[in-house]
Parts: C-alpha cells; sequence; structure tokens
C-alpha cells in the first residue's frame, strides 16, 4: 500500500478570529497531499489532462483533537482506503511536530474521492494501473456513511450568498474547502439570530469554533449562481432536529460561566431554484482567546 505524507508549516493567514488554523486551509490540506501522492504514483497532472480525467470530492469526513495555530509544523499523512468502480476512499491523519520532533495527533479524516470525465464530469472506470499503483493487489470496499438529512424542524436561519470567480478553482467549480467558509459564515449568522454575534463572543475572551465536520457534496456551483445556506441547531445523537417550535428563534444553551455549550448544527447549502448543492453536520466547542497574540486557541 502507498503510503504519503506532507509536511507543512501553517501559515498566519490561514488561522481564524482565535489564532486556529482555518477548516477550509486544513481542507485545502488534505486535498494538497493527495495530489501529491498521486503525483509520487506517476500520475501528475499532465497523466490526467492527458486522460481527459479527474478526481472529484463526493464527501469529506473531518475531525480535529488539537488547535493548531500559525507556525505550527504539521504532517499529514494519507493512503487508499478501498476501491469502487469509479470511487475511493482515502484516509488522512494530522500530526502537529512538537519543536523536539515528536508528533501529536491533531486531526483525522477521510474523503470520498469520484473519477470523472473532465468533459462531461461524469463518473468513469478507474484504471487497474491506478488501483495497483495505490493499493497493490490489495482490493478493499468499505461501507460508506449514510446520507445526511436534507433539513432540520423548524424554519432555519438563512444566508444569501453569491458564487464570485475568486472562489473557482483549477476545473472552474467552486473548491471544496470554500464551501467550508459559507459553512461557517451561515453558522455565525445562526449564532447572532440566537444572541451570540462575534463581537459578544470575543467580549466573552473566546468564540465558538467546528471541531467536527462532515461534508456531503451533491453538484458543482459555478460563477454567478446564487447560493442560500441554511443552518439549523440539532441534537448531537443525530442530524435530524426534534426542535425548535416552527417560526421560534434558535437558541444556545450555556455553561454556568455563561458561554455557549457544545452545539451541533445541520447546514444545506443550495440554489436559489432550490437545486441542491451540499449537506452537512457540524460540531462546535467553545475556545478560549489566547493570551499570546499570534497564539494557540485554549480548548
Amino acid at each position: 500500500m502507498h503510503r504519503y505524507a506532507l509536511e507543512h508549516r501553517v501559515s498566519h493567514a490561514d488561522v481564524d478570529l482565535l489564532g486556529e488554523v482555518k477548516v477550509a486551509a486544513l481542507l485545502g490540506l488534505l486535498e494538497q497531499a493527495a495530489v501529491e501522492a498521486s503525483w509520487e504514483c506517476g500520475f501528475d497532472p499532465g497523466w490526467y489532462t492527458a486522460q481527459q480525467r479527474v478526481w472529484i470530492i463526493r464527501r469529506t469526513r473531518f475531525e480535529r483533537s488539537l488547535p493548531l495555530g500559525g507556525g505550527d509544523r504539521v504532517r499529514v499523512a494519507t493512503h487508499v482506503l478501498d476501491w469502487r468502480r469509479a470511487r475511493s476512499l482515502r484516509a488522512y491523519t494530522v500530526e502537529r511536530i512538537g519543536a523536539d520532533g515528536a508528533p501529536m495527533p491533531a486531526a483525522r479524516a477521510t474523503t470520498d474521492w469520484v473519477y470523472c470525465d473532465l468533459a462531461s464530469g461524469r463518473p468513469v472506470s478507474i484504471p487497474a494501473e491506478m488501483r495497483r499503483a495505490f493499493s497493490g493487489t490489495e482490493e478493499v470496499t468499505l461501507t460508506r456513511a449514510p446520507a445526511i438529512a436534507e433539513a432540520g424542524a423548524g424554519e432555519p436561519v438563512e444566508l444569501p450568498l453569491v458564487v464570485r470567480p475568486s472562489l473557482l478553482d483549477h476545473v472552474t467549480h467552486v473548491n471544496n474547502a470554500a464551501y467550508a467558509a459559507m459553512l461557517e459564515d451561515g453558522a455565525f449568522e445562526l449564532f447572532a439570530a440566537a444572541g451570540w454575534p462575534v463581537a459578544r463572543m470575543l467580549e466573552e475572551g473566546g468564540a465558538l469554533r467546528v471541531t467536527r465536520i462532515d461534508l456531503e457534496y451533491l453538484d458543482d456551483a459555478v460563477t454567478g449562481d446564487a447560493l442560500l445556506v441554511r443552518s439549523w441547531i440539532v441534537p448531537a445523537s443525530g442530524a435530524t432536529a426534534e426542535g425548535p417550535v416552527p417560526g421560534a428563534a434558535p437558541a444556545l444553551a450555556c455553561r454556568a460561566a455563561g458561554t455557549p455549550r457544545d452545539v451541533r448544527l445541520l447546514q444545506t447549502i443550495a440554489r436559489a431554484d432550490g437545486s441542491r448543492i451540499l449537506r452537512s453536520v457540524s460540531d462546535w466547542t467553545w475556545r478560549h482567546r489566547p493570551a499570546v497574540l499570534g497564539g494557540v486557541p485554549e480548548a
């Protein structure tokens, strides 16, 4: 089995309002590790162009256990878990490399990639030579996670967006990591509706940050598309909501200290005509602002 590791120093330009690396930046690192792993196996951009093929992300499931900040050295290790006719599940581990060189687990993820024809965008069979290069003779097929719910209970908090050219990637679609930023903006719209705008969070010395996210991509958005991010609070036991009462404002439960408790969100992104782009479930927890500007936020 082919294994690849990407080493990277986190840029301060890629951290969030508390100093923790943005989810979108981490998703970008996962994608880069997969691209470099393919390159190392002999499948570089020139090869894909000649074959008129491209990998498209169908789903990413991501969980982080250790905050990473600007200047941190990280290692992203990746390998293929399984193969289907036109799909392949790839695993990732992210480690922070300490000053002594010792690795500390920081995050883990899987991405379900679909092998597509570049012109039509339709799935096509993965060539045997590629399977052998990544996995040798090992052929494993794993069960995929169930689909994410279409909606929660009650009225969602909505955020309208328009796709700008700056969000497009080299295949002229919105890059998968860019959707994470859209979802984050939608989440903060919901938090504000619940009485916790960003300004109030920062006054309380922190903010809600993502610790886990499951992104199910359904279609590609292109420049000019009018999108709508819808967000619901859902129970931690699942991705469907038991409340709130339809028409009621969202509410965040608070700790004894007065800051919000952990919360789970169900979110969707769709075009203005209702056609679906993405479904997502994410877990958010309170992080404390670091005492040192440019430091890593505290759990």
